[in-house]
Parts: structure tokens; sequence; C-alpha cells
């Protein structure tokens, strides 16, 4: 009896209490300039800028520092996405204490894509830059999302939070 009577006190206490949270509803972000639409962000990634051509998300930590931006090339017959990483490349390799940590090609729902990794020297600090090249979604574009970062020891993390951009990608 005593059960009976603390089972119906916990289901009147959660009715009064409007029961769980209902889920955050989705959002998108939409920058009409670049032709993108994200249906959320990863966690840990907060939106940081969305005007005009820019569209820039940053940790949502500010201890941990950083800002990841989309850059989209002109329309064109047959993206090379090869020679986006060579000039990705090219670029780490000037900068100052410059170590090109390589390239790798990825295959998803996007299709095809490359990413591309160095770390050099930013003022006085390290920096790591990540960037996936990759057909822009409406097709016949270069779409390039580089995250910068300080240099550190979660550069895998850092990797993984970037490739999960992208399934975001509608």
């Amino acid at each position: 009896m005593m059960n009976r009577c603390f089972v119906v006190a916990v289901a009147l206490l959660a009715l009064s209490c409007g029961g769980p949270a209902p889920p955050p509803e989705p959002y998108l972000i939409q920058n009409l300039d670049l032709g993108i639409t994200l249906s959320g962000l990863p966690d840990g990634l907060v939106l940081a800028s969305n005007q005009g051509t820019s569209l820039e998300l940053r940790p949502s930590d500010p201890l941990v520092g950083g800002i990841l931006w989309f850059e989209v090339g002109p329309e064109q017959e047959g993206v090379n996405l090869v020679a986006a990483v060579q000039a990705h490349q090219a670029r780490v390799e000037g900068k100052v204490d410059a170590a090109y940590q390589g390239g790798q090609e990825l295959q998803g729902d996007f299709g095809t894509a490359f990413y591309s990794r160095g770390r050099y020297t930013e003022g006085d600090e390290p920096v790591e830059e990540t960037v996936i090249f990759m057909i822009h979604p409406a097709g016949n574009r270069l779409l390039g999302i580089h995250y910068r970062y300080p240099a550190g020891d979660d550069s895998a993390a850092r990797v993984e939070q970037l490739i999960d951009v992208v399934s975001y990608l509608e």
C-alpha cells in the first residue's frame, strides 16, 4: 500500500513539474551570399558571424580559442580539389616556423573531399590550420572550410569537430 502511494506521489509530482523539458528546436544557419545552409552546429561550436560573405564559428568555450570560417570560390567547370590542397600546403609552408602536416582524401555523403593541415607561427603564437576542401553543395564551386586554432595536443579533436561541421551542410 505504501509503495502505491509513493508511486502515485511521484507521478503527481512529475505532472505538476511539467515532465521532462522538450528537446531544443532545430535551427538553420543560412548564408545566402555563400549559398550555405547549416542544419545546426556540432557540440562545442557557436555562431560568431553571419553577414555578407562572412560565416564564422568559434568554440563555445572562449578559453579554447580558434575560428572556423567558410570560403566559396567562383563558379567553374572541373573544380580541382588536389590543386586546392597543394595551394594550402604552399601557403602554410610560406609561413614562419611552418610544418605542413599533410592531407588526406575523405569520402562521405557529400562526395569526395580532402583535408589539409599545417602548423605555423602567427604573431608570437603557434597555430594550426586545418581545411576541408570539397565541391560546394550547389556544385561547380570550391568550398573551403577553414579552422585555425592555437596549436596544442587537441589536433585530433579539432579535426573531428571540423569534419562534424560538414555533416550539418545542406
